[in-house]
């Protein structure tokens, strides 16, 4: 079969068509390649999360695990009744509350309590889709 027949505007057509299509295999290449894969750092997080309440609404996995133990009863954790927490724990520094964490690569755990009191406060964070969030959250104060 012959090329000579077509007009030169077929050529220029099939150029330009073979170019987008060869560009478009190299976008879907660039997109199904997985954005930086790096999980969120955790100190960066946790810094936000009790410097910017809204930022900590975002951040908690609700319904959370845990609750509100008081002596009226316990309470279930909602949006609604949420203590914003404003305090890391690296920061208590009174010495009737004794403190307690645990970092490892995709959880940390801390804990804060006054010995024989009946007051107790748990919290665990857990790194989910490469984004830090508080999972469980227990406050006793009986």
């Amino acid at each position: 079969m012959s090329l000579k027949g077509f007009p030169p505007f077929i050529y220029l057509f099939a150029g330009l068509l073979l170019t987008l299509l060869l560009s478009s295999c190299d976008l879907f290449r660039k997109a199904s390649k997985p954005a930086d894969s790096s999980p969120e750092n955790f100190e960066e997080f946790y810094l936000r999360f009790h410097n910017d309440p809204a930022f900590q609404m975002s951040r908690l996995a609700f319904p959370l695990e845990g609750k509100l133990i008081e002596s009226e009863g316990e309470t279930e954790w909602t949006v609604e009744n949420w203590p914003v927490m404003k305090v890391p724990i690296w920061d208590i520094s009174d010495p009737i509350f004794k403190t307690d964490y645990q970092k490892e690569d995709t959880e940390f755990y801390q804990k804060v309590w006054v010995e024989n009191s009946g007051f107790i406060s748990e919290y665990r964070f857990e790194l989910r889709n490469g984004k830090w969030f508080l999972v469980y959250a227990l406050e006793q104060n009986l």
